[in-house]
């Protein structure tokens, strides 16, 4: 029996009539009349159930509340006519804003008659007059009881879910509105049981105001919002911005996405309505601009990105998506005119490769300079320049602080190395990586205890200077058989070439640094994925960032779909363009009128996709990051790093350099004992 809706207490029971006839009364003497009131004394019980029905049909509730909570006082009352006479009284009470003479009522007929809470008009009743009286713990144990009865029918619990779920929403809690229907939707008996249940909320989806539809949309989730009720609310949603037609390209995909996925029982009218809107406002067609190399000495690499765009320029189509490629060489004279140029629906553009072609986009005397008023530009670059990320452009490609965050974030938090240092080319290059893990390391609990320049090309110059990080004493080579003392930092940082980088880790082993870790930049992992016979020797605890891993799932994926189509190997500029023409794609066109923060707010969406390369994601503000993987050479190549096993190594490493410093200080003890007279007997 459900203990917290039932009532022990006969004397609330006894005089429930009594006061509810006096309060009728009370009420019908000082309103005006409508229809004439009997004398409930005058009637017999037939006759005032009849008075009772024709005022519950005529909707006149206070003489029906007066009525059946007299009919209740007969002695003659029949019992079957009870379950009516109670829900009908309870129906007027509520209506007559009499919530506590409701619940009694309820309470009285629970108390006679159990099954009375299997009723949807009992519950539906009942759930009305303890909202009204603010009883909100009650509210929450009832939910958990209905929730968790076996004998409660399923077309009672659908009614008590989607009352809870017009509560919750009344008092501004989204996720809970949504996470009832979720949890009940989970017990319905069959498939038709489901189907009824998501029309029933897509009606009252219907009726809500475009405010109360966006408030609930603010509960979905990518992980949610493929199943119900969060599938019909993020389409509802959908179909209230398709009547801005600027939004309509972005918002179709999520809509074609949502009535082609969605985890629902009957997604016949999620398509039904898209094919409307469709017919309404056209199937979008997306305009993307390509500004690239495809001849000259970066010809190779602009090839390979408009392969990956191209394979995936076929896979959208298959899906229905219709994305127009333009590309524009930013080799040949006069490309700035040419991408200035385009039709209006190239609203997205992606490049250049180079600083100096992006800066054409800015620059006052070139014919491209209002480009990026009229276009969202993300570049393939690490960096913009002088201009603000999420504001005037954005990136589609790792930064320098994604190389300098993944190194930092395995030494400090993986490694447990928080002493670190620089050993840095004195180059541009070289500077600014350099300035960029002193910034970016402190925060990340990184504590840089030695900075070192070296001139780029004086390779005299390399041991010397790698000496002096290390702090090697001046007359090392006369004393060569010394062990050097360790240095004050477990890793440093060399922000040059691989080419460099094999001239220079040897210096670092000369003077015995090989229990460093030796932190490189993403140029070392481009270059290993072509390098062969890499001597692992000086290598072992070298780690780099790298935004591509044939390994991956997403690497798997897009090297299955080339060899599906013929189109060759799989490498970073290939994952590069395949990833960024599906961004563009799930981006849209952009409105004549956008800005950046609509861009932004559509890149947020357009993220959440399966990334071939190390995913991208952005903040609110439209600055991008990228979790990138992280390497160590190998004799083939490279090979991901397993922090574990390389601790492993780190460890042996340490060993090695105490067991030398160990067996030289035996030897000093050996040196400094008196030489024994060999004819004296040996000391016991």
């Amino acid at each position: 029996m459900h203990q917290a809706v039932l009532m022990k207490n006969s004397a609330h029971t006894v005089t429930i009539a009594a006061a509810l006839v006096l309060l009728v009364l009370m009420f019908w003497g000082c309103a005006p009349r409508t229809q004439p009131v009997k004398s409930v004394d005058m009637l017999s019980t037939p006759n005032l159930l009849v008075e009772a029905d024709a005022a519950w049909q005529a909707k006149h509730w206070e003489a029906t509340e007066l009525y059946y909570a007299a009919a209740l006082e007969r002695p003659d009352l029949v019992r079957s006519e009870l379950p009516v006479v109670y829900v009908r009284l309870a129906e007027a009470a509520s209506q007559n804003g009499h919530y506590h003479q409701a619940r009694i009522a309820l309470e009285q007929w629970a108390n006679q008659d159990t099954a009375a809470l299997e009723r949807a008009d009992w519950e539906r009743l009942y759930l009305g007059a303890m909202a009204a009286l603010g009883k909100t713990e009650r509210l929450q144990n009832h939910l958990q009881w209905v929730r968790d009865a076996v004998n409660v029918p399923w077309v009672t619990k659908q009614e008590v879910a989607l009352w809870y779920a017009d509560y919750f929403r009344a008092h501004e809690d989204y996720a809970q509105a949504l996470d009832v229907l979720d949890t009940f939707y989970a017990q319905a008996p069959d498939i038709q049981a489901r189907s009824l249940f998501e029309h029933e909320f897509s009606l009252k989806l219907a009726a809500m105001d475009d405010t109360q539809v966006d408030d609930l949309a603010g509960a979905v989730t990518p992980a949610n919002q493929w199943r119900f009720p969060y599938a019909l609310t993020a389409f509802e949603r959908g179909v209230r911005i398709a009547s801005d037609k600027e939004a309509w390209s972005a918002d179709w995909r999520t809509l074609r996405d949502l009535a082609a996925s969605s985890e629902l029982a009957d997604p016949i009218p999620l398509r039904n309505k898209l094919a409307e809107l469709e017919a309404r406002y056209g199937v979008p067609r997306i305009g993307l601009a390509l500004a690239l190399p495809v001849t000259g000495p970066y010809a190779k690499v602009g090839v390979k990105i408009l392969r990956g765009a191209g394979l995936a320029q076929w896979r959208l189509a298959q899906e229905g998506v219709d994305v127009e490629i333009k590309v524009v060489n930013t080799e040949a004279p006069g490309w700035e005119a040419r991408l200035a140029e385009l039709p209006s629906h190239f609203t997205v553009v992606g490049g250049p490769l180079r600083i100096d072609a992006f800066k054409r986009f800015y620059e006052a005397d070139s014919p491209a300079a209002g480009v990026l008023e009229k276009r969202a530009v993300f570049a393939f670059l690490s960096s913009l320049g002088d201009l603000t990320e999420g504001k005037d452009a954005w990136r589609f490609f790792t930064s320098r602080n994604d190389e300098v965050r993944s190194l930092v974030h395995l030494t400090v938090d993986k490694l447990g190395i928080t002493d670190l240092a620089v050993f840095y080319p004195e180059e541009k290059f070289g500077r600014t990586m350099a300035q960029t893990f002193y910034r970016e390391a402190a925060p990340l609990g990184g504590r840089i205890k030695g900075m070192q320049s070296y001139p780029p090309h004086d390779l005299k110059q390399w041991t010397r200077r790698v000496g002096k990080l290390l702090n090697v004493p001046a007359d090392f080579s006369d004393n060569k058989d010394v062990p050097l003392p360790m240095p004050d930092f477990g890793a440093v940082f060399i922000p040059d070439g691989w080419r460099q980088a094999q001239t220079l880790l040897p210096n670092f082993f000369f003077y015995e640094g090989d229990q460093l870790v030796f932190l490189g930049p993403g140029l070392w992992s481009r270059a290993l994925d072509d390098a062969r016979d890499v001597d692992e020797h000086y290598y072992r605890l070298a780690v780099c960032p790298g935004a591509w891993w044939d390994g991956s799932d997403g690497g798997r994926a897009l090297q299955s779909a080339l060899t599906e189509e013929g189109l060759g190997q799989a490498d970073f500029w290939v994952a590069l363009g395949y990833d960024f023409l599906r961004f563009a794609g799930r981006l849209g066109t952009l409105p004549a009128s956008w800005d950046s923060a609509q861009v932004n707010e559509r890149i947020l969406k357009a993220e959440d996709m399966d990334f071939s390369m190390a995913p991208m994601t952005w903040d609110e503000n439209g600055t991008a990051s990228q979790d990138l993987y992280l390497f160590t050479p190998a004799a083939n190549g490279k090979r991901i790093v397993d922090p574990a096993k390389f601790a492993e190594s780190i460890a042996r490493a340490q060993a090695r350099r105490e067991k030398r410093m160990e067996n030289y200080e035996k030897r000093l003890e050996e040196a400094a004992k008196p030489a024994r007279n060999p004819d004296l007997p040996p000391t016991p």
